[in-house]
């Protein structure tokens, strides 16, 4: 039996997550026992606004059809076709570009949240054989082309027709957003096949280029990639995973939007990317879908809401003529050339009072490996930072005033270089006292008598109240004993929800809530989605009774 049942989107906007309408679940019961369904990938991973596509599914499952749960907008349909391992997806002109997010279930358990990419461009499947001189295939442009590097040191080429002083604009998605295990690589060619223009990690793993041709013919596009985790080999990389999505144009090419944050009220987003000149958009963040995109325009760009006021960063941000802000605020500037620096201060800060600061440029696809300097007003550099850790290249800290008085906050490109594209985002503010709950993995399955749900518990500005951490959205008839997280020792950090007891099946979405004040306050656990910096707070619980 199949009970349809709607659940409130707007319990999940406390996150940087900005979902829209309602999500459709089915509560499945069942009587059998088995694995809960993976996906590995889709092919293709998307389509254009306005068309409709049907859409294979690798992974694994015990018995298809199974059920979808996503939160999507009236116009945007996903429906699992009789043909195993087969989506039809269909979208209107209407559906705002961007990626959408959903999961495929069943009484088993759930996939983990699965991207689906809605683009403003026709979209084509490239077409095999096609890895070596002359098995090319022409594309027109602007287009999005999806392809797989499947066969053994597979290589896909592409063949696009160029005027002289033409600019070809080409990026790839495949590791970042889409989480494909590849680094891919870009290369524009002659027809004799020597490179005129090659990149590799412009956007985390995944590469993009702009190229001018010197003088009018055919070029080839050659894809081909390396394994995400390093080996010992130095052959190209295979495999029936390796899906991606390669956008080309030689027209305007959305790349970000400055500032690359907003908040509720209403800002002029300034276009940026190859063929924009001066242009902007009206925008604010008291929208249901955080992506701008223009329609014909490749490129999709994701802008998040925020708590502070926006800045954008002035050409005159300089150690002379500091830019004066107020906190707590996201600033986004670009180090546009070599040297650059852009320099903010911030006045009247007491003594013991600290700056939270977190900076974002590897994370949202930029080139900028960014340095954090705190001078006081003597110009006495008293703080550097630079990445957070060995696997975060953006800087993440607190910093203590020593004394009263005006700061200076200064960002530069670590190496000293810089460019168009080397922009990043500030979310600077005092710390205030807050809580943030976060859980390890997004799906958890009950498959016998006891199940832990480990929740991770961040204090800041001295939070010290006590908690009570309860699950939100169980069948009726099942529940679990809360939880109290003390303000000081070990639970303060860290505790256990124990769901013990013999449990119906069923496979439903849930929330982990934290309440404080007597209920009257709380926050909801969050898990962040693979290659993004998207928050969700839509756990997947499931369970299975024993035998």
């Amino acid at each position: 039996m199949v009970r349809f049942i709607q659940i409130d989107w707007l319990s999940n906007r406390v996150t940087t997550v900005m979902a829209i309408g309602f999500i459709t679940i089915g509560l499945v019961y069942a009587s059998a026992q088995a694995a809960a369904p993976t996906v590995t990938h889709l092919y293709p991973w998307g389509l254009q606004q306005g068309t409709m596509e049907e859409i294979t599914v690798k992974g694994s499952w015990t018995k298809w059809p199974l059920e979808v749960a996503g939160k999507f907008p009236a116009g945007l349909k996903i429906q699992p076709l009789e043909t195993a391992g087969m989506l039809s997806v269909e979208t209107t002109a209407e559906v705002r570009a961007g990626v959408y997010h959903f999961r495929l279930f069943d009484s088993e358990g759930a996939t983990k949240v699965i991207p689906l990419i809605i683009g403003t461009v026709p979209e084509v499947r490239e077409i095999e054989p096609n890895s070596k001189p002359g098995e090319g295939t022409q594309v027109t442009l602007p287009v999005v082309i999806n392809g797989q590097l499947k066969e053994t040191a597979d290589v896909d080429v592409f063949l696009v027709d160029l005027a002289e002083g033409e600019t070809l604009s080409l990026l790839l998605v495949a590791n970042n957003i889409l989480g494909v295990a590849m680094d891919a690589i870009i290369q524009v060619c002659d027809s004799r096949g020597f490179v005129l223009a090659q990149n590799d990690d412009e956007r985390g793993l995944d590469p993009q280029l702009s190229y001018t041709a010197k003088r009018a013919g055919m070029v080839q596009v050659r894809i081909f990639a390396f394994p995400e985790a390093t080996n010992s080999t130095i052959a190209f990389s295979s495999n029936v995973d390796y899906v991606y999505r390669l956008t080309a144009t030689t027209q305007r090419l959305l790349d970000y939007c400055l500032p690359l944050s907003v908040s509720a009220e209403t800002v002029d987003l300034q276009l940026q990317g190859i063929g924009f000149v001066k242009e902007s958009l009206q925008w604010t963040g008291d929208v249901e879908m955080p992506y701008v995109s223009l329609t014909g325009v490749p490129g999709i760009v994701y802008v998040p809401l925020t708590a502070g006021k926006v800045v954008v960063a002035t050409e005159q941000s300089s150690i002379e003529t500091p830019q004066v802000v107020v906190l707590p605020a996201s600033i986004s500037g670009v180090i546009e050339q070599r040297e650059d620096q852009d320099v903010f201060l911030i006045n009247n800060l007491q003594k013991d009072e600290s700056l939270v600061v977190n900076l974002f440029a590897r994370s949202l696809g930029f080139p900028t490996d960014p340095l954090v300097e705190i001078y006081d007003s003597m110009g006495k550099l008293l703080s550097t930072q630079d990445d957070k850790d060995r696997a975060t290249r953006d800087p993440a800290f607190t910093y203590k005033i020593p004394a009263d008085g005006a700061y200076q906050v200064r960002i530069r490109d670590l190496h000293r270089v810089g460019g168009p594209r080397y922009a990043y985002r500030m979310e600077i503010a005092k710390l205030q006292p807050s809580v943030k709950l976060t859980l390890a993995s997004g799906e958890f399955v009950k498959s016998g008598e006891k199940l832990e749900i480990e929740v991770s518990i961040s204090r800041l500005g001295g939070f010290a109240e006590e908690l009570l951490i309860d699950i939100d959205g169980l069948p009726e008839g099942v529940s679990v004993e809360a939880v109290k997280s003390a303000g000081s020792g070990d639970s303060s950090k860290k505790i256990n929800l124990v769901l013990t007891g013999e449990w119906p099946m069923f496979s439903v979405p849930i929330r982990i809530i934290g309440t404080w004040n007597e209920g009257q306050l709380q926050v909801l656990a969050e898990y962040v989605v693979p290659k993004s910096i998207i928050a969700r707070t839509d756990p997947w619980l499931t369970s299975i009774p024993a035998k």
